[in-house]
């Protein structure tokens, strides 16, 4: 699978709205993802990937967009 595609389905879980692999979802434009909500999201999306993402950048990963690419970032790495 995709993974952004894969991705969308886990924010969809998390956040309980629909989110598409084309999303625009963020922590600037979705009431739901506040700083308790990103530790869930970022311990899931490692979970799910079975990669660790550099501690540095999670408080970064505030975006669809920007976690889909630390997630090719890792992948790539192993």
């Amino acid at each position: 699978m995709e993974i952004e595609n894969k991705l969308a389905e886990i924010l969809t879980i998390l956040l309980g709205q629909e989110i598409s692999s084309d999303s625009n979802v963020s922590m600037q434009n979705c009431e739901i993802w506040d700083s308790m909500k990103h530790i869930e999201i970022i311990t899931t999306v490692e979970e799910e990937f079975e990669i660790s993402l550099p501690i540095e950048e999670i408080p970064k990963l505030t975006s669809f967009d920007l976690l889909a690419a630390a997630i090719k970032k890792c992948m790539e790495r192993s």
